[in-house]
């Protein structure tokens, strides 16, 4: 199921409003507060000054009981605007001046219910209408000093709720504008805000269906453009980790090709031999290498044995060790002595390689039926003949000759040393390339050949599977079982007691 997603759009203008509002609501209430104190504070300077006024002016009226000119007084301060009454009452609490002249006389009554008293100390009542009145007090006092009664003043409260009404309508207006306002910036804002945002969206979508090819294109000098940047930049990287990527899958399978060759021509099974048996290994450094081996029948019971090391790793030195082999398969038949065999490859190769890679390789031919080998070296290293009638005996041979590639024909075969042996029963060889000697520890040295020797002597007189596998557990004991360094072949031939 696609998931929803609302638009970021819609999110910045909710965001803008409702901080707009929010800041509006807080504003209109201090604003609303403060226009409340102030009105209050003006109404009271007012009032008190209206009552203190009358006070002044009033007390000699009263005195001497001027009862017309007293009124008279007290219609003049209702004309003021809200002026709900105006009065003189004595200690006793009756009326001795009223602008009403029936309300002389009479006690003087609250106009209605006591709501609450002002900060400036003067008393607001509700009537019985509903009507809000402050009412104001002032002492009349005559000249000598003595008190005649109280001045009472009533205001209307709608002053200041008709003030309030107008500074409520101010705020909204206010508000409003502020809304609409805030509602086509945030529009706007959020347009700017999120076409890039949408770009690079749209950018990340393009580029997950493959098209690495897209790029975004924002001209923002901030953290966007920033991101645009390194979008393309990652677009980029990923094309060419792509093309990396396809051609390391391409070498994979072009190695795995390889290695199929190679292990095609490295036999899994050897030829009946009659009473001699064989045994053999093999693991390249890399996924192929160059290392061979080889048992190639040859004509009444004879048959060619190959130890071959080929200089590198790799795919070059599985190509040459693939030449190799072919040479060597079509040339050991038709060739019974081993140094013509050599010369023949030798040849082979030089006309097929340039400088720069070479091989050596040690060629024998045993004959069953004699139990004799004849053998020849081209730069290879020794080979090992354990005597089974001679108490663990092993012999070391090394025939002189010169690398596979090195030299050209005529010198090549001069420079070849041919041995003959003889294999009595129990007798076997051992080959292996230097992937053996020169394993190493972890603490640095190397295996050598004293190690591949002791093995020999402690497995010859078994099997050639346990004299093989022997010699790897041993090589692998030694080196502690870090990853091999170069490829490995071992190769063990062994006539049956």
């Amino acid at each position: 199921m696609k998931k929803k997603y609302t638009g970021i759009k819609f999110e910045i203008m909710a965001v803008i409003l409702s901080l707009t509002l929010a800041v509006t609501a807080v504003m209109s209430f201090l604003v609303l507060n403060i226009q409340k104190k102030s009105l209050t504070n003006e109404m009271e300077l007012r009032g008190l000054s209206m009552t203190r006024n009358i006070a002044n002016n009033i007390a000699d009226d009263i005195l001497m009981k001027y009862e017309l000119e007293s009124a008279k007084i007290l219609k003049e301060a209702m004309q003021n605007s809200g002026v709900r009454y105006a009065m003189v009452a004595g200690s006793n609490g009756k009326i001795l001046a009223h602008n009403d002249m029936t309300r002389v006389k009479t006690v003087y009554m609250p106009p209605g219910r006591l709501l609450y008293t002002t900060a400036g100390k003067n008393t607001v009542y509700e009537t019985a209408s509903g009507e809000k009145i402050i009412e104001f007090t002032a002492a009349v006092v005559a000249k000598h000093k003595a008190r005649i009664g109280t001045v009472y003043v009533g205001l209307s409260y709608d002053f200041i709720t008709n003030a309030l009404k107008k500074t409520y309508f101010d705020i909204i207006l206010v508000a409003v504008i502020a809304v609409l306002l805030s509602v086509l910036g945030a529009f706007l804002l959020s347009a700017a805000f999120t076409k890039p945002i949408y770009a690079l969206a749209e950018g990340a979508r393009i580029a997950g269906m493959g098209d690495l090819n897209h790029k975004i294109s924002i001209k923002n000098k901030n953290e966007l453009g920033l991101l645009a940047d390194a979008f393309n930049s990652m677009t980029g990287d990923l094309q060419k980790a792509q093309k990396a990527e396809i051609e390391r899958l391409a070498l994979e399978k072009e190695l795995e090709i390889a290695w199929k060759i190679q292990d095609s021509l490295l036999p899994k099974t050897f030829p009946d031999m009659k009473n001699y048996e064989v045994a053999a290994f093999y693991k390249p450094a890399k996924e192929i290498g160059g290392d061979y081996y080889d048992v190639i029948p040859l004509s009444a019971g004879r048959f060619g044995i190959v130890m071959a090391d080929v200089s590198g790793k790799g795919i070059p030195a599985a190509l040459i060790m693939t030449m190799l082999s072919g040479i060597l398969n079509m040339e050991a038949p038709a060739n019974p002595d081993p140094v013509t065999v050599m010369t023949k490859l030798n040849d082979g190769l030089l006309t097929k390689v340039g400088g720069g890679m070479f091989a050596t390789v040690f060629y024998a031919v045993l004959d069953t039926g004699a139990g004799s080998v004849e053998m020849v070296s081209a730069g290879h290293h020794e080979i090992f003949v354990y005597r089974g009638s001679a108490s663990a005996a092993v012999e070391s041979y090394s025939p002189k000759g010169a690398a596979i590639g090195v030299l050209k024909s005529m010198e090549f075969g001069t420079r070849m040393e041919k041995i003959s042996l003889k294999m009595a029963p129990g007798d076997k060889l051992l080959l292996f390339t230097d992937g053996i000697s020169e394993a190493r520890a972890e603490k640095g040295g190397r295996f050598g050949m004293e190690r591949a020797v002791k093995s020999l002597q402690k497995n010859g007189g078994r099997s050639c599977r346990v004299v093989v596998e022997s010699l790897l557990s041993d090589v692998e004991g030694f080196t502690g079982g870090q990853e091999q360094s170069d490829d490995i072949a071992v190769l063990s031939i062994g006539r049956n007691a």
